[in-house]
């Protein structure tokens, strides 16, 4: 019985040190980036693909410096914040449709795009609704519309929460924050040094995807390269400080962006969107009767991404619609 209990003890501290010492090297493995220069260039030959005609910025925020891109002009202006993993650039198609009638400013969130990386503790909102402040703040813009994917869904909610005065109206598509439930890939963020593991296996895929396209476009090659920086757990680790064991912590809840905003919000979803599917967040959205909900047929997570110009359509037009 000693010896049996003795082989198991022995077993699982090997398993620890063989885990620990896997989790070091991926650690070592994940500190060389794609150098910016490299995904300015690429981000540059995307937008002359996608059409997109905008002015590339960097911007000195409270918590570090923020790529955004300007585009177009207007009366109003549109707000865009991209997901985890996603940036500015790989929203270039959507963002030169809404360009065509408003100021478009497309932020890249800390650890997002061509941001720096995420150098803040706690809880992601307070850094991103002062990213969010001092970006509008340099460019000169009191009020807009906030239009944010996935993650950048819930930055656009909580900032809302906040400064519900300087937000005209608030589209969250496809948003982090409405479900009490979240994946249990979620939960596995929770265990020390799994996201360092997700990373390594991230960047190993996006590299050996792009040594095997010869035929790589412009668009495909940007967003390969921003996938790449994004192989520092402390970025992917944004997703840790959202949950709690099986559920959203409180100040990952956007039920209060709906009561303040109400009447002035549009929520759209893909119905096959897996990722994040709206029936879990069905019962929240049908709290407030005052927003409108699309769930577009047949549509995934990335919406944006593979359908702009619907998406660029649905924002257009609740714009354009007087407000209850």
């Amino acid at each position: 019985m000693k010896r049996s209990k003795l082989g198991l003890a022995t077993g699982l501290g090997l398993s620890v040190l063989s885990y620990a010492a896997l989790v070091g090297w991926a650690r070592r493995a994940l500190v060389a980036d794609p150098p910016l220069g490299q995904l300015e260039s690429a981000l540059q030959s995307s937008l002359a693909e996608t059409g997109l005609v905008a002015t590339d910025r960097y911007f000195h925020t409270p918590v570090g410096r923020v790529h955004v891109l300007l585009a177009g002009q207007g009366e109003s202006t549109v707000v865009v914040l991209p997901g985890l993993g996603a940036s500015a650039g790989d929203f270039a198609e959507l963002l030169a449709r809404l360009a065509r009638r408003h100021l478009v400013v497309a932020i890249d969130l800390p650890g997002g795009g061509l941001s720096d990386p995420i150098g803040f503790r706690g809880h992601p909102r307070p850094a991103w609704n002062e990213v969010i402040t001092a970006v509008t703040d340099q460019i000169g813009i009191a009020r807009f519309t906030l239009v944010g994917h996935s993650l950048g869904g819930l930055a656009a909610g909580g900032f809302a929460i906040a400064y519900p005065e300087r937000v005209e109206r608030l589209i969250l598509i496809s948003p982090v924050g409405f479900s009490r439930r979240v994946p249990l890939s979620w939960n596995l963020a929770l265990a020390p040094g799994w996201l360092d593991l997700l990373a390594l296996y991230q960047r190993a895929a996006l590299s050996h995807r792009g040594g095997r396209s010869r035929m790589e476009s412009a668009e495909d090659r940007y967003r390969r390269l921003v996938g790449l920086r994004l192989g520092h757990a402390s970025d992917l680790a944004t997703v840790a400080r959202l949950i709690q064991p099986g559920s959203l912590r409180p100040e990952s809840r956007l039920l209060p962006a709906l009561g303040v905003l109400s009447g002035r919000v549009l929520v759209v979803w893909g119905s096959d969107d897996r990722k994040l599917p709206v029936r879990d967040a069905q019962p929240e959205l049908d709290y407030f009767k005052g927003i409108r909900l699309e769930v577009v047929q047949g549509a995934g997570h990335l919406l944006p991404v593979a359908d702009p110009d619907l998406t660029a359509r649905l924002i257009t037009d609740f714009l354009g619609a007087p407000r209850d």
